[in-house]
């Protein structure tokens, strides 16, 4: 065998070599960051998503719609769309009409919002699974509208020590001078977010940019959870705080308290004055 003839195998053996090397580095390079990439979703969606698409993304029924066999949500563009700006207005899932408005979900990256459209994008193609019934276990103490309203306005404090809601919120007949304006008026969440389910989801995770850093290490146990929801059921049937007409009230006291005050202090003026002259003369 000539010396051109032994070196033909040992080259043949190392081009089979390389070839592998190469097709293990790319696949290598190209599957570990789809891997971390999805691992980025997966937490992103229990983080941002889960407390009510809820995990799995099965949705709750006549609330939140479900994005797993998701016609809309297998849509890349669109579910860019409302992460980013949030949706308002009906859409239909499955036969079923869904009204609750989702806000944006913010303090995403660009690579946060990639990853979260590529986990709901896979959900939306995966085969529709039924929702959880509700827990029928009953809380260690019911829901009572009253301890709601305390922990509304603070004079009951959190047991995890979050901000009392009324420093930025009015609701009902709760507010001071028309109440606090931070945050929108809550006298109808409770319909708006389809009731006791809905807003128990919503509370437990609210992803606002105010409310996200209150309450992320702070949350709402479940007591207090279903006080809130008592307490914000009831709102819609009490009256507003009025808070022109009470501001108006305030300024004809403290009008009244003033002139009384200069009344006052004008007529011990004037006993001085009496006074001085009188010793004069």
């Amino acid at each position: 065998m000539s010396r051109r003839q032994r070196q033909r195998p040992v080259s043949l053996f190392l081009w089979v070599v390389l070839l592998a090397t190469a097709v293990w580095v790319v696949t290598g390079r190209t599957a570990e960051p789809a891997a971390a990439q999805s691992d980025a979703g997966a937490s992103l969606y229990a983080t941002k998503c889960a407390s009510c698409h809820q995990p799995g993304g099965v949705g709750v029924v006549g609330t939140f719609p479900p994005l797993r066999a998701n016609s809309n949500a297998a849509d890349a563009d669109y579910v860019a769309e409302v992460i980013l700006n949030g949706r308002i207005g009906d859409v239909e899932v499955d036969g079923l009409t869904y009204t609750t408005p989702m806000p944006p979900v913010l303090g995403l990256s660009d690579a946060d919002v990639d990853a979260l459209v590529s986990y709901v994008v896979d959900l939306a193609g995966q085969e529709a699974a039924s929702a959880p019934p509700p827990s029928t276990e009953a809380p260690a103490e019911p829901p009572n509208a009253d301890l709601g309203h305390d922990l509304f306005i603070g004079s009951d404090r959190f047991a995890n020590g979050g901000a009392a809601c009324s420093s930025c919120h009015t609701a009902g007949s709760v507010g001071n001078l028309g109440g606090a304006s931070l945050g929108p008026d809550l006298t109808s969440v409770f319909e708006t977010l389809g009731g006791d389910i809905g807003l128990q989801a919503w509370l437990s995770n609210p992803p606002s940019a105010t409310m996200t850093p209150l309450f992320a290490e702070k949350p709402l146990t479940g007591e207090e959870l279903g006080h809130l929801v008592a307490f914000l059921a009831e709102t819609p049937e009490q009256s507003s705080p009025g808070g022109a007409d009470r501001l108006l009230w305030f300024g004809l006291a403290g009008t009244a308290v003033l002139l009384l005050g200069m009344a006052v202090a004008w007529r011990g003026m004037r006993q001085t004055y009496v006074s001085r002259l009188r010793s004069r003369s």
